[in-house]
């Protein structure tokens, strides 16, 4: 993982759980398979393909989810964060605990 997915993937963590959640330091893969996990359960709940990773055709490996994670949090710096807000406050309340303790490392 490299400094520019760390960047993106706590865009996508600080977009859903509120800014100051998670800095590039604080990412790790154990909250990118978070945030992946959340913002697939996205896709039953809107409409939005823009931010949605898409089908890997199979369990995803770690660089897929990076990669896919980091991909949504750069459209969400560039400003697309086109996901309806209900959404977002379930999302956000379902993995709250999950990924606090995903970037503290536990």
């Amino acid at each position: 993982m490299d400094c520019y997915d760390r960047e993106h993937i706590s865009a996508a963590i600080n977009y859903f759980w509120g800014d100051g959640t998670a800095s590039p330091q604080s990412v790790n893969e154990r909250s990118a398979e978070v945030v992946y996990t959340a913002i697939s359960e996205a896709q039953s709940c809107s409409a939005s393909m823009d931010l949605v990773p898409r089908p890997s055709g199979g369990k995803p490996g770690i660089s897929y989810i990076v990669k896919q994670v980091a991909k949504i949090g750069k459209n969400i710096v560039s400003g697309d964060a086109s996901v309806y807000h209900v959404c977002k406050v379930q999302i956000s309340t379902s993995y709250k605990s999950e990924i606090t303790m995903a970037l503290k490392g536990i």
